[in-house]
């Protein structure tokens, strides 16, 4: 079955589900760099409310206490919970925005 368009390794899956499976958190315009006083880390911004409009343009870093002032520490963890630029691609996966 290798030309049926549904059919990947042991289940069926419809085309648009199959595209989002093989995207990556690393690739997506959410998934940015957060800049505290002495480290950096990685997480996913696509929960905060500002950078959910296509109008405005995620930054590439962000710093920590924008977010802290914004989310709250809750909502601070719960961004760096997500930081494996390898995982899987939730469904509000947006390519990179070009320079």
């Amino acid at each position: 079955m290798p030309d049926n368009k549904f059919w990947a390794s042991h289940r069926f899956m419809s085309p648009e589900v199959r595209e989002l499976a093989i995207k990556e958190c690393g690739d997506c315009r959410f998934f940015v760099t957060i800049q505290g006083a002495w480290e950096r880390r990685l997480g996913c911004v696509a929960d905060v409310w500002k950078y959910r409009t296509p109008s405005v343009r995620v930054p590439a870093t962000i710093h920590v206490m924008e977010l802290v002032k914004s989310e709250g520490k809750e909502g601070l963890d719960k961004i760096l919970e997500k930081r494996d630029p390898g995982a899987h691609a939730c469904e509000r996966w947006l390519p990179k925005q070009r320079k």
